[in-house]
């Protein structure tokens, strides 16, 4: 009796144990998976920053000196985020794809002056360092998986990592598009190259927002931001095929174009926040 008894409490206690140890561990899963929503979002504004920077830089190396006052404060609130970055070093020094960010703003900064024959650089040197951006923002998102969230394919909740990818797409038509709109800048090369964005864009922007728009809770959720992200798609694609057309009567403004860009840059980084927002309360 008193062995069975003791197999008894034996049993129960590593039961006890194991419970412990699974909630320990899911604790510390929904611990890291916060963390890496919080990195996340330094990043994500990290990403917007840069891409306005590209795009105002292009611009006024273009000719638009309208942007340069713009341009100033967008580096600087650029500088304050980097150094801010400190902050999350232990975790995204693992990412090789930082080095790359950090490396790439260097060379940036480098340039001592913003001279029009170097703007072709410049631009090539932003969309590098970006690029780098996006890819250690995807292997945190796969890495806590952020995006399937447990299922074979992307869940609606974890298209915040296509809308901050469409929204790349977007930020480099703004700053082609700038350049184009400000004329120094305006080579058939670089014509080609925003009509191929325009296209990207077209194929895959809209898919995105009608799946967002096809699930009804996130379609209650999201409320108006989905039609009014598609309609700020419409008028900048039409804007682009304004610019694309050599024919046209009336030439766009790069200052009204930039501003347009932004605006559906900026709705689209807005769903991406309401999606993230809805993951980190979900733990």
């Amino acid at each position: 009796m008193d062995w069975a008894l003791t197999v008894l409490v034996l049993v129960g206690g590593l039961g006890a144990m194991a419970w412990r140890t699974r909630t320990r561990r899911a604790t510390d899963a929904i611990a890291a998976r916060w963390r890496a929503l919080e990195l996340i979002r330094h990043l994500r504004q990290l990403l917007e920053l840069l891409q306005k920077h590209r795009g105002l830089c292009f611009g006024y190396m273009s000719g638009e000196e309208g942007l340069q006052a713009r341009l100033w404060t967008t580096y600087e609130q650029i500088e304050d985020l980097l150094a801010h970055s400190d902050h999350y070093e232990a975790s995204l020094y693992w990412f090789p794809s930082w080095h790359g960010v950090r490396d790439g703003w260097s060379r940036i900064r480098a340039h001592e002056g913003l001279y029009s024959d170097e703007a072709e650089v410049v631009l090539i040197e932003h969309n590098q360092l970006i690029g780098h951006l996006l890819d250690t923002i995807r292997d945190l998102a796969h890495q806590y998986d952020l995006v399937r969230l447990g299922g074979l394919a992307a869940q609606p909740r974890g298209f915040w990592l296509e809308l901050l990818e469409h929204a790349e797409l977007l930020g480099q038509a703004r700053a082609l598009g700038t350049g184009i709109a400000a004329r120094r800048q305006n080579t058939p090369t670089q014509r080609e190259e925003l009509r191929a964005l325009r296209q990207r864009i077209a194929d895959r922007a809209y898919l995105t927002l009608a799946a967002l728009h096809a699930d009804p809770i996130l379609r209650t959720a999201l409320g108006k931001r989905i039609p009014e992200a598609e309609d700020s798609l419409d008028g900048l694609l039409g804007l682009i095929d304004q610019l694309l057309n050599e024919a046209a009567a009336v030439p766009i403004r790069s200052l009204a174009y930039f501003q347009a860009a932004t605006q559906t840059i900026t709705a689209h980084f807005g769903l991406a926040d309401l999606l993230l927002d809805r993951l980190q309360a979900s733990g």
